[in-house]
């Protein structure tokens, strides 16, 4: 199938059906026992068959100190409700902007089925522009990883940062050596206690004690970077991973997640702009996005001019707290028509920080740039 034929597909077209659904009054233990019993990571929240919001591993892990007798309207988070006639790639683009992994599907304002980044992936399959792509050309590189000595509590920290649900675990010389998910550290996390009133149980472990080695997975799944796509989206599928580890001789050089695969679909969009996602910004002013919008839409400009750009995303950590400052580092990923480009920077300024980025990201382009004119000056006239 044609990447102009995928972008007409539409939601209901491609969407499941609920697997389960909880109401708002129901307790955050028994989600978690259906969650785990069922093997789902989202569950939609119903209140008269219409879709209030969405509980999810990441919106447990994001709370502590919550009382597993606390009710789920407490820790239900917001999501997009889909149209059954939006197109995937519209639905794909509401689905990484809003940080979601799945939203329900509505009729009406009535629940009729549920995306999920899953279903969507799906597709990729059938796709013939893409599912012959190497992993090597899209996977992220230099990923975050952990230590199996190293306590759980920093992966927790890290997943967060990331809004990541898996996380490779290194030995020595970076072998990869195991994984650790949302659902091992939700297991020790929210471990119940004897707490106050009697007889109530609680999340709120603190897991320091509790080391990564101890509750990996000690048999990651990987591929190759020369393994393609196609291998890549069968293996997410049939073994329910949201993400692939990418080995050489066992060393990990990098990573493909779901985020990765949207990015692609969202890349085949048939208008013109580039599609921008910022995340793991913790700031509620809208003025400091509206400075980053900025100084992005300036750059991509510039980089339009050498090759049109497709899908940027730019992902902030903070770190080195100094009393109201932080220091942020920052990684931006670049999907244009004809390849894919990277760039990091830090510094204790964001905005210089994301410039200093920006500015390496068209440098790269413009090397690239470069290499295809050399190549075709010494090409020989026929």
């Amino acid at each position: 199938m044609k990447a102009t034929e995928i972008s007409k597909l539409l939601v209901k077209d491609v969407m499941s059906t609920p697997r389960m659904t909880v109401g708002k009054g129901e307790t955050v233990s028994e989600v978690i026992s259906r969650m785990k019993k069922g093997r789902v990571r989202e569950i939609p929240v119903i209140e008269d068959g219409r879709p209030l919001g969405l509980v999810s591993y990441y919106s447990l892990l994001s709370r502590r100190n919550l009382p597993l007798s606390a009710k789920v309207e407490h820790i239900m988070v917001s999501c997009p409700k889909l149209e059954e006639d939006t197109t995937i790639v519209s639905a794909a683009e509401e689905l990484m902007s809003t940080g979601v992994r799945g939203a329900p599907v509505v009729r009406n304002h009535k629940l009729v089925g549920f995306l999920s980044r899953t279903d969507i992936i799906r597709v990729m399959s059938k796709m013939d522009e893409l599912k012959s792509r190497r992993a090597g050309s899209i996977m992220s590189t230099a990923p975050v990883s952990v230590a199996e000595g190293e306590p759980v509590r920093k992966a927790q920290i890290l997943m967060k940062s990331l809004n990541e649900k898996t996380l490779p675990v290194v030995g020595d010389q970076n072998l990869l050596i195991g994984a650790i998910g949302m659902t091992e550290i939700l297991d020790v996390v929210w471990t119940p206690r004897a707490s106050k009133p009697p007889n109530e149980v609680r999340g709120d472990r603190e897991p320091a004690d509790v080391r990564v080695g101890s509750v990996m997975n000690k048999h990651p799944v990987s591929v190759s970077p020369t393994d393609t796509l196609d291998k890549v989206v069968s293996i997410m599928l049939s073994k329910n991973l949201s993400t692939l580890f990418v080995a050489e001789e066992m060393k990990l050089v990098g990573v493909i997640s779901h985020t990765d695969i949207m990015e692609l679909i969202i890349s085949l969009r048939p208008q013109k702009g580039v599609y921008v996602q910022i995340t793991g910004l913790d700031a509620e002013d809208p003025e400091v996005y509206e400075i980053m919008y900025d100084l992005i839409g300036r750059s991509m400009k510039r980089i339009d001019k050498m090759e049109p750009p497709k899908v940027l995303s730019v992902h902030v950590t903070s770190y080195h707290q100094d009393g109201l400052k932080s220091k942020s580092s920052l990684g931006a990923r670049l999907t244009t028509d004809r390849d894919m480009y990277y760039s990091k920077a830090s510094d204790w300024d964001l905005y210089r920080s994301l410039d200093t980025a920006l500015d390496m990201m068209e440098k790269n382009v413009n090397k690239e740039r470069e290499k295809r004119l050399d190549a075709r000056k010494k090409k020989p006239n026929l």
